[in-house]
């Protein structure tokens, strides 16, 4: 096996960066045309950072604090939010070029180590949110980030090396798996075991404990950054939202996740590898993908958009494990070939994804413009991050009239309607925005300003959203949520309960609005008017 020369690997992924990533620059701002709920979350958690607050000890967030730290240290140093959002993605993408050559000249073959390396760094610089989309996004770029450093540290202890370097090797998965146990957890939790259990197999006690090594160094270098006290901060966030009852999962169920129509090709070339590397004779990774596989779809299970991004990283597995020719035999077809097919079949499975991501940044450099306005006010800053005019501000809902219309209420106990949601006799119809996320929060914000809400005052919104402070004089609820991941945190902070008459989740405001039905809080009307209804909080 030809092995690829790591001073042109570098050269070459250098150029790689700089044209593919580069795209992004060629735009003066981020301009966006999808996923704008989503990215008012991003931009309330890097507006909180940037006052001053804390993740999990200053706010609820389940999400780890290097999801935003590369975003929030080129807003520290002065750049607008758009400008650090892309210029923090060409960062993270050269901090991991090393690690990215060196597993391309110690796992892999020429050909295999530069579509590797184009592939993971082109997933962490991609403008796509990690499906079959032709949208420009933003939306959960920590998903595209941790699916990068995975595949990184799965081959480190996966595939085979010519000359096994168990110390340099553990402390490298180690650092890379304590980063994901600090960007998204769930990466962590479901690759783990198989990681694990590759080390211990390959390498014994000496890869374990250089494995924990590299994890107790991130660790302590974490806690230098954050303190003491993040720790059990960021464990609370993580179990208050694996007990949420409004996001068990991120989009399909299980079962969908894998045998969906869009899923069940990369499920059963899950399965056949499984199979073929076993009979391969590749006992280390053949033990390893019987925990993989099953991580992988969990990991799509849990993501948003579903898009099971591992398996183009399976097809290289299998191309880099295949025996050589007449090594074994499945059903009288030689085992080599079989492999090949199955890699290639996972190839084409994983075309759209691809062919969405490689498409992200040009699709970006060739934008109208005047197609776009800011996301956020004036007075907020921060004015090179952009959306659609239409997504913006077109006010489309959904509403169930057979719950408030007479002419149709005899058919809502037929489809099994929910009831409408009530708080302090207060009844609030099931309305859903489909857009209009800017509109709606300025002019809220707006209505609030005139209710008397002032700039000392803190707002806790019935709704996902909690952006409302970036459109006026407020302040970030101290303790609250940028996003609603379960339970009334904040409240006992705020100084007023915002229930909107149509949100962007009816079934968040409804589970809201029970939460503090059964709390029994003491709520003060304030204003009843066609867009909410306010309330004092008694604490």
């Amino acid at each position: 096996m030809s092995r690829p020369n790591p001073f042109v690997l570098t050269a070459g992924f250098l150029l790689f960066i700089a044209a593919f990533g580069g795209l992004s620059v060629l735009k003066e701002g981020l301009f966006l045309d999808t996923h704008e709920g989503d990215t008012y979350h991003l931009l309330d958690i890097l507006l909180r950072i940037e006052a001053g607050m804390r993740p999990h000890l200053d706010f609820s967030l389940p999400l780890g604090f290097l999801a935003f730290l590369p975003i929030s240290s080129f807003i520290d140093a002065g750049f607008p939010v758009g400008s650090a959002i892309i210029f923090a993605q060409l960062s993270l993408a050269s901090v991991l070029l090393p690690f990215v050559i060196y597993v391309c000249v110690t796992r892999f073959s020429r050909p295999l180590a530069w579509l590797f390396g184009v592939l993971v760094l082109g997933l962490v610089l991609s403008l796509n949110f990690g499906a079959a989309s032709d949208g420009v996004s933003i939306s959960v770029h920590y998903n595209r980030w941790a699916w990068a450093i995975s595949f990184v540290a799965l081959a480190l202890a996966i595939l085979p090396a010519p000359h096994e370097r168990p110390v340099l090797d553990g402390l490298l998965i180690g650092v890379l798996g304590a980063t994901l146990a600090l960007l998204k957890v769930t990466f962590f939790v479901a690759l783990g075991p198989a990681v694990l259990v590759a080390v211990i197999l390959r390498w014994r006690g000496k890869g374990v404990l250089a494995v924990a090594l590299g994890g107790l160094g991130v660790a302590v270098v974490a806690t230098v950054l954050q303190g003491f006290a993040f720790w059990p901060a960021y464990l609370g966030d993580l179990i208050l939202v694996s007990g949420s009852e409004v996001r068990p999962f991120a989009g399909l169920t299980l079962n969908d996740s894998i045998a969906a129509p869009k899923m069940i090709g990369a499920t059963l070339v899950g399965i056949a590898a499984i199979f073929m590397i076993r009979r391969s004779g590749q006992e280390v990774a053949g033990y390893a993908m019987l925990l993989l596989v099953p991580g992988f779809i969990y990991v799509t299970y849990q993501n948003f958009g579903n898009d099971p991004q591992w398996i183009w990283f399976l097809a290289l597995v299998i191309f880099a494990l295949r025996p050589e020719v007449g090594v074994g035999q499945i059903a009288g077809h030689d085992l080599r070939l079989l492999m090949s097919g199955a890699a290639w079949m996972a190839l084409a499975v994983s075309f759209p994804s691809l062919f969405a991501n490689a498409t992200s940044t040009i699709t970006h450099a060739s934008m109208d413009e005047t197609r776009f306005m800011p996301m956020l006010p004036d007075d907020r800053g921060h004015q090179d991050i952009f959306i659609r005019r239409d997504r913006a501000q077109t006010m489309t809902a959904q509403v169930h009239r057979d719950r408030v219309d007479p002419n149709w209420s005899r058919y809502s106990e037929e489809v099994d309607r929910s009831a409408l949601s009530e708080l302090n006799g207060i009844s609030f119809p099931h309305c859903e925005w489909m857009a209009g996320s800017r509109a709606y929060l300025e002019r809220i914000a707006e209505e609030l300003r005139a209710d008397g809400v002032t700039s000392d005052d803190q707002v806790l919104p019935a709704d996902i959203l909690a952006g409302l402070w970036m459109f006026g004089p407020f302040k970030p609820l101290d303790g609250g949520a940028p996003w609603y991941y379960g339970g009334l945190t904040g409240l006992e902070n705020a100084d007023y309960l915002m229930v909107p008459k149509c949100v962007f989740v009816a079934k968040i405001r409804r589970i809201m609005l029970k939460e503090l039905n059964e709390a029994d809080t003491d709520l003060t009307l304030v204003s009843d008017n066609d867009l909410y209804a306010l309330f004092t909080v008694t604490p």
